[in-house]
């Protein structure tokens, strides 16, 4: 009888672990499908690096910067996009103020996303003039950085000097707002 006690609480233990596993599993599924954040243990510099996983739906992310001696313009910028398989599709739009010069901008983003990194094509309106410019942007902790590197002229758009430094512009993730 109490060898048949003790199969009995064996049982139910290992009954408790499975669920609490099949559990876990389900809740990490279930962020995931919420772009929640990804742990990658990658040694870069020996830290552990977090990045959002660039998954298939919308995805909103948002840039503010003040002004400092470097940069003497505030910008606000917002990008909306949705990713369906490999490809990314949205919108962006923002503003600009400065000594010299104050101005709104908005357009649409298409391009593919490739590992980490998301390569896209930017067409814009800024005060009625129309342009083109080549965007890298790739996975951070918070969002999205984009690789900000010179720009130059190839035949109607502008692209990325990839063979020079370049900076961070960096996007946090956001809430998107509702669709009309």
């Amino acid at each position: 009888m109490k060898k048949a006690f003790y199969v009995f609480v064996f049982l139910i233990f290992v009954f408790m672990i499975a669920f609490v596993v099949v559990r876990n599993s389900e809740i990490k599924e279930q962020n995931l499908s919420n772009n929640e954040v990804i742990q990658e243990n990658q040694e870069e510099g020996g830290e552990e690096q977090a990045k959002f996983a660039l998954l298939d739906g919308r995805q909103c992310f948002s840039y503010a910067h003040e002004v400092s001696p470097e940069e003497p313009y505030t910008v606000n910028e917002f990008l909306d996009i949705t990713i369906t398989g490999n490809e990314v599709k949205g919108t962006k739009s923002g503003t600009q103020s400065g000594p010299d010069m104050t101005n709104g901008y908005q357009g649409n983003i298409s391009g593919t996303v490739q590992g980490e990194n998301i390569n896209a094509i930017y067409s814009y309106i800024i005060e009625g003039s129309e342009g083109k410019e080549a965007e890298i942007y790739r996975t951070s902790l918070t969002g999205l950085e984009k690789l900000r590197y010179p720009l130059i002229e190839s035949g109607d758009e502008l692209v990325p000097d990839t063979s020079k430094e370049f900076s961070i512009m960096s996007y946090a993730r956001v809430p998107c707002e509702a669709s009309n």
